[in-house]
Formats: C-alpha cells, structure tokens, sequence
C-alpha cells in the first residue's frame, strides 16, 4: 500500500521532532513501532539518521574566544 505525501510528510516531521529531543516516551515509542513496522518509515528514518551523523562528523564548528563567551554571559546577566 502506497503512503500519501501528507502522511509521508508528517512522518517526517516526527523523525525531526524525534532526533532533536522533542518527542515524549510515549510519542517516541509510537514512531519507532512505524520504523520497526513499515518500511517506508525505515527508510526515512534511516536516511535522517544518515543526514545528522554525516554533518556531526563532517561539519566543523568554529572555536569560540573564552572572551566571547564571556561577553555573552555579562550581557545576559545585565537583562
């Protein structure tokens, strides 16, 4: 049976709530039972999960100046 785009689309908006932390136990349970279930929803997930951990690994972030964080910190305190 061939998903619809919304429900394709929806599915993806969970796999993205799911990796950034955003999901409840419950909600969490729910999607990887539709992973674990259909493969459809396993390739997204996985190609998701693909996604993030080629840019952790492959994407550098700058090193940020001790004086930087610093100055961040002093202006925060002063809101």
């Amino acid at each position: 049976m061939m998903k619809n785009h919304r429900n394709i689309q929806d599915f993806r908006q969970q796999v993205n709530l799911y990796f950034d932390n955003e999901l409840s136990k419950e909600d969490e349970k729910v999607l990887l039972n539709q992973v674990n279930d259909d493969p459809i929803y396993s390739k997204v997930f996985k190609k998701e999960k693909s996604f993030r951990d080629f840019i952790k690994t492959n994407v550098k972030r700058p090193a940020v100046s001790p004086d930087l964080i610093q100055t961040i910190k002093d202006k925060v305190r002063v809101i």
